[in-house]
């Protein structure tokens, strides 16, 4: 007997965006509620599998709170959030990671300003997350000062999660020194530890290894003066002078990224520039192969971009290369396609929505295509930090060293970043494998300071509408993989059906066009 199963797939069309899995406006938008989003993050909250959204209100606009929107199931979301802190502040950007190691995420936010607005420091805290939520009002706050921007790294080589902040506050001409505050067990003390032997007016802050030894430097991307990235030595301590400077003369950058654009290619820092008081409006991009000179130009630049903010490499086209997302403040989200360690400046996607962005992340929220895959690396030097082949990691499932497995504790990460640090460091032909989920049509996420709009989801709509990957249907068959999407010559569908008997099937694209019918037998 004949059983008949209609698939629609995207089938890539011809046009500019023909690539690009995108609809030209948000597929979601948060309800507004006066909210100034800034700080964004994507992880698992709740502790229930699937992926949040959290955002830190406030900017230097208005004392508001940190939200969570609780992922339905689906990969979709309610308009309101689903829990808020009990506090408010001038909230600049977060990190999320598991800090104290307890087996889930914490939440760190920088706060811009203090209570009284400009004039007044702000400050760094952590939320520590009590096992199914955030604890309401933080529990860890650092000494005051100015701060935007923070990230998790492990900063002194000893694999767990250190707090480093971009210090300073460029509007008002006041500079301070770079910070990091150690981990001592999942504790911080209100003082840092380490501080720049420079001021600067940063606004924002990367950990990323810059020079390839196995150890995570620190990159501060500053407005109104020179970036600089700080160099770890061979144990993993990041040294407090600095060691590489940019020689960019309009020096006004907002956002910074860190990543490898192809497998060929060197590791590239990335930052957008913002001409809102002063500089030439453009992209950076600055490449790194050792030894690390004192200082560099620009070794790429984009077209005019204006109040540059939000950037973020992703591999969108399913290429090999990364491409480039970025967002202005009232202007529309756009890619730019990466073409190993360059990207094209004619924009292969621009959203016809704007808005005042100010993070954009990447993660598949509904779980449709995550990849499974295993890594063995070994390395030919001590090392403490490996990176992954992959630029978004949804997931760390397992991680060996000559076949032992190590505990959670043994390691650290941070939220959707695509490296590991070692509690012990790894020896020249240790064997390590590790097991992980990685992003493949990823949706994208953005969080908005205009306090009239939302924060915006755009869905990939590569994945399958309404059958996706791992549905079973009501006559028993499970769709176990389509692919490639969007595609373009052909179409691969693997399905397993217990009835042993004929089926046909029937494949339309997103314009409703037949694409063809086939019969096969089911296995």
């Amino acid at each position: 007997m004949n059983k008949l199963f209609t698939f629609l797939l995207i089938l890539a069309a011809p046009g500019i965006y023909s690539q690009i899995p995108f609809e030209q406006t948000p597929s979601f938008e948060t309800s507004p509620e006066g909210h100034y989003g800034t700080g964004l993050g994507i992880a698992d909250i709740n502790n229930d599998g699937w992926k949040d959204i959290i955002v830190a209100n406030g900017n230097d606009i208005q004392r508001q709170q940190l939200v969570v929107y609780y992922n339905n199931g689906d990969g979709t979301f309610p308009l309101l959030p689903s829990w808020q802190s009990d506090d408010i502040d001038y909230h600049g950007h977060l990190a999320a990671g598991d800090i104290d190691n307890d087996g889930d995420v914490d939440i760190a936010v920088s706060v811009y300003l203090g209570p009284n607005g400009f004039g007044d420091p702000g400050k760094a805290k952590i939320y520590y997350n009590t096992g199914n939520e955030l604890e309401g009002t933080p529990s860890y706050e650092t000494e005051y000062f100015y701060t935007f921007s923070c990230a998790l790294g492990d900063a002194d080589g000893d694999g767990d999660l250190d707090l480093a902040v971009a210090c300073g506050e460029p509007y008002s001409s006041v500079y301070d020194f770079g910070r990091i505050f150690y981990n001592d067990n999942g504790s911080f003390n209100p003082v840092a530890d380490w501080q720049s032997d420079i001021q600067m007016g940063a606004l924002d802050v990367e950990f990323g290894d810059v020079d390839q030894n196995g150890f995570l430097d620190l990159i501060f991307a500053c407005e109104n003066i020179d970036n600089y990235v700080f160099l770890a030595d061979s144990q993993g301590n990041i040294d407090e002078t600095w060691d590489w400077v940019s020689t960019h003369p309009q020096n006004f950058m907002n956002s910074v990224d860190f990543g490898r654009p192809c497998d060929t290619s060197s590791p590239c820092i990335v930052m957008t520039g913002n001409d809102q008081l002063g500089g030439d409006g453009k992209i950076k991009q600055f490449v790194f192969s050792p030894p690390i000179p004192q200082t560099s130009p620009p070794s790429w630049e984009s077209d005019y971009v204006g109040y540059g903010s939000g950037i973020l490499m992703a591999e969108i086209t399913n290429d090999g290369n990364l491409d480039l997302l970025y967002g202005s403040w009232w202007g529309p989200l756009t890619i730019l396609e990466g073409n190993c360690g360059f990207w094209d400046p004619t924009p292969v996607y621009m959203a016809d929505e704007t808005s005042v962005v100010e993070a954009i992340m990447m993660s598949d929220l509904g779980k449709f295509n995550y990849q499974s895959t295993s890594e063995n690396i070994v390395p030919d030097a001590e090392q403490g930090v490996f990176y992954l082949n992959h630029q978004i990691i949804e997931q760390i499932n397992s991680v060996f060293i000559n076949n032992n497995y190590l505990e959670r504790s043994e390691y650290c990460y941070a939220e959707l970043k695509n490296w590991i640090s070692f509690k012990t460091h790894i020896m020249p032909n240790d064997l390590v494998t590790i097991d992980y989920e990685f992003m493949q049509n990823g949706d994208i996420v953005i969080s908005n300071w205009d306090s009239g709009k939302g924060n915006f989801i755009y869905y990939n709509n590569s994945n399958p509408v309404g059958m996706p990957e791992g549905t079973t249907t009501g006559n028993d068959l499970l769709i176990t993989r389509i692919s490639p999407q969007p595609a373009t010559d052909h179409i691969t569908v693997a399905f397993n059906k217990n009835e042993g008997s004929r089926i046909e099937l029937q494949i339309f694209d997103m314009a409703g066009r037949n694409m063809g019918s086939w019969e096969t037998s089911a296995n």
